[in-house]
């Protein structure tokens, strides 16, 4: 047996430095970390049971989903502020194959306006609720505290930038989702394999 088959295998059993660096805790050229990808399906999960919420209440109010909905709420974002946060200051991978460049432009501004828009747009309904005097209730009896005290004027400023900006993440999220059917389904590349975990060829 080598060496370099002698000094691969002591790093592997004792956990050495070249076992370590398997483990990709950021983002970079090559791929996404595990943890972006465990955090995407997370979001992914949030975002949608809080539409579907949304829907469901805008048919028949409930006072125990609307705390569902605010749990879901508060739960979204502290994850969507870490997950801007490491957006921002990571690498972000290479497109896979040979897509048009105007392509990855829209498609990673797309996605950087999304993140962005699931920090803000927790913060907008927060002080909405606020200024409406609304108390944010969750499952338990728990309370979440009020950002400010109650000012219709501005519970009215609120509520409209909440929907001037929740206008444009739906469409957002509809075209992110566009992109991700098409190069799963027309362009048959890895991308969407790539955020299930499997480390693809560029």
């Amino acid at each position: 047996m080598s060496k370099l088959q002698t000094s691969h295998m002591t790093d592997a059993q004792q956990g050495g430095p070249r076992a370590q660096t398997r483990f990709q805790l950021r983002d970079n050229g090559l791929g996404f970390s595990p943890i972006t990808i465990v955090i995407h399906w997370i979001v992914a999960a949030l975002v949608i049971s809080i539409i579907a919420i949304e829907i469901v209440l805008s048919v028949s109010p409930g006072t125990e989903l609307t705390k569902v909905l605010n749990l879901l709420g508060a739960l979204l974002f502290p994850i969507s502020v870490y997950r801007f946060w490491a957006r921002v200051t990571s690498w972000h991978p290479l497109p896979v194959g040979a897509p048009n460049p105007v392509e990855v432009i829209v498609s990673r501004s797309v996605a950087a306006a999304l993140a962005l828009a699931m920090v803000l747009l927790p913060i907008a309904a927060w002080l909405a609720k606020s200024a409406a005097g609304q108390l944010i209730a969750l499952p338990g009896g728990l309370i979440i505290p009020a950002l400010m005290r109650p000012d219709q004027q501005a519970a009215q400023i609120f509520e409209v930038l909440f929907r001037i900006g929740a206008t444009p993440f739906l469409l957002g999220l509809a075209l992110h989702i566009f992109g991700a059917c098409k190069n799963h389904f027309v362009l048959k590349n890895d991308a969407l394999k790539r955020m299930l975990g499997k480390r693809v060829e560029l």
